[in-house]
């Protein structure tokens, strides 16, 4: 995992109880910036917002929830302040509409599926999924990017486009101009899901969860995208 931190420069938190919107979040902007303490703060000014509009006073939050769920809109209005804005994949917008023709286009995306937030960033020219669940980033090729968010969308994800200038990180300078080896990198991060596992005796993700997300097929997408990369190197 050092190694990794090390090759790429990437920030990555990994899944905390039910807190994946905080992570997917801090993971997008690259540092710890949101704790669920600042997105709860988010959450209950859009809630008295909404209940004084609508003139209801129920005392149930729509924006988040005790097990550390928090809404779209929660999200969103945590953006704000970097003047990032979440688009709809499936939309009409005209951002969304080139996300659709050239998913490579795009720097980043935020997908959620019920309770589970992730998201997908491009640093230098390479995408990497930073799910939180997986205890370090997954390389996804850019030429794949397209079939990766077609499996998300089929998987039950709702995807949303970042659609914004983030900030600089350190992991866009460190692989601007060095792209990592596909293949050396599977291999790295094969060793650290076996320490993983090993260590805590068991995967991850339990079968049912709603972050399983028919995860083997998620797996197998990743897989075929470092091996097309490798078969194209060669050619």
């Amino acid at each position: 995992m050092n190694e990794i931190k090390r090759l790429t420069g990437i920030y990555h938190e990994v899944q905390e109880g039910s807190l994946c919107a905080q992570h997917a979040l801090n993971n997008l902007l690259q540092r710890e910036i949101f704790s669920a303490v600042s997105l709860a703060d988010i959450a209950r000014v859009l809630d008295e917002q909404e209940n004084s509009v609508l003139g209801r006073h129920t005392g149930h939050s729509e924006n988040m929830d005790d097990t550390g769920f928090f809404s779209i809109q929660v999200l969103q209005n945590a953006l704000k302040v970097f003047d990032v804005e979440l688009i709809p994949y499936a939309s009409q917008h005209p951002v969304a509409q080139q996300a659709r023709a050239e998913a490579q286009s795009i720097q980043a995306y935020i997908c959620n599926l019920r309770e589970h937030w992730l998201t997908i960033r491009r640093f230098g020219s390479q995408y990497f999924d930073l799910n939180s669940i997986s205890t370090v980033p997954k390389l996804i090729s850019d030429t794949y990017l397209s079939l990766y968010l077609a499996q998300l969308k089929q998987s039950g994800y709702s995807i949303f486009i970042i659609h914004g200038i983030l900030p600089p990180c350190a992991a866009d300078e460190k692989l601007l101009n060095n792209t990592i080896d596909p293949v050396y990198y599977r291999s790295l991060t094969t060793r650290a899901d076996v320490a993983d596992r090993d260590s805590h005796g068991k995967s991850t993700t339990s079968p049912g969860s709603s972050s399983s997300f028919d995860e083997i097929e998620i797996k197998r997408a990743i897989k075929a995208s470092v091996e097309l990369d490798s078969s194209e190197d060669k050619a």
